[in-house]
């Protein structure tokens, strides 16, 4: 490798090949909706609403609220932009709807979301 002077910019090159297959294996994959889910938990209210239902299948919305410390009107509106976003589905039973994430990809990833913070793999003075 040819070795750079302090006025040459360092950039590393991966081979054409390489740069080709990786593209190829980008382009039909979802990204956008990737970024949607992780923008889907980007809000404290909406990671601790998805934690809580790690821990209970599936909950009503003033049992959400009563657990997560927010108000009923505040829960639904996080619940409504977490079932938008595919990450929570609904069941109705009378009048009462009960909320639940809608898979164990969606449980998994909240959980090792978690066991990363917990291991301290992250910013200590990161808050938001």
């Amino acid at each position: 490798m040819k070795k750079t002077t302090s006025t040459e910019p360092s950039v590393c090159h991966l081979p054409a090949e390489e740069v080709h297959s990786l593209r190829k294996e980008l382009a039909p994959r979802p990204i956008e909706h990737l970024a949607a889910l992780f923008k889907g938990l980007a809000d404290a209210n909406r990671v601790k609403i998805g934690y809580i239902l790690t821990r209970h299948e599936e909950l009503c919305v003033h049992d959400i609220a009563d657990l997560a410390s927010i108000s009923v009107a505040n829960a639904s509106h996080h619940l409504r932009l977490m079932r938008t976003l595919g990450l929570t589905k609904t069941r109705k039973e009378g009048t009462t709807v009960f909320y639940s994430l809608t898979d164990d990809h969606v449980h998994r990833i909240l959980l090792l979301g978690m066991d990363h913070i917990e291991e301290g793999k992250h910013h200590e003075d990161y808050t938001e």
